[in-house]
């Protein structure tokens, strides 16, 4: 399983309920989003590089089409100000209505850093080695739209 250093991990939480939006000062410091801004997903979108917008949009509207998995990840770029392209790492969790599987009330997720993209040859071989039944992973350079895995085989 993947290590994470705990330090720089943001976190997100959004209640589909309550209408609350919630950002860490990680996560902020990683968007590179001043304290003062709201948390609000087109403030987001500023920041993601502009080749992974519909994507992040995809995977961001998952839990809202219904049969989304409860648990996903997925790698995206974010563009900052001075040209600069980092890449970011979430994990995400939906929260059902009890009784249901397609009423998302609450998601709430990881982002970290990560060097590179996982590439396709490593997601192959984790999916081979792990038996997962779900979709490996693949990354935005290799031109896929979104995806969902199981967080507990990400290596």
């Amino acid at each position: 399983m993947k290590q994470w250093d705990m330090r720089h991990i943001g976190i997100f939480d959004i209640n589909f309920d309550s209408g609350e939006h919630y950002w860490s000062a990680e996560l902020r410091r990683i968007l590179r989003v001043p304290n003062g801004m709201p948390p609000e997903f087109l403030i987001l979108l500023q920041h993601v590089h502009p080749d992974d917008r519909r994507a992040l949009v995809a995977f961001a509207m998952e839990p809202l089409q219904g049969e989304c998995a409860p648990h996903r990840s997925f790698e995206h770029r974010l563009l900052d100000p001075d040209g600069t392209v980092r890449w970011v790492h979430i994990e995400a969790g939906t929260a059902f209505r009890p009784g249901s599987k397609r009423d998302a009330v609450r998601v709430i997720g990881l982002v970290t850093e990560i060097a590179a993209p996982k590439t396709s040859a490593t997601a192959i071989e984790n999916f081979a080695s792990t038996g997962n039944r779900e979709v490996a992973p693949m990354s935005l350079a290799e031109k896929q739209p979104c995806y969902c895995t199981n967080p507990l085989t990400y290596a």
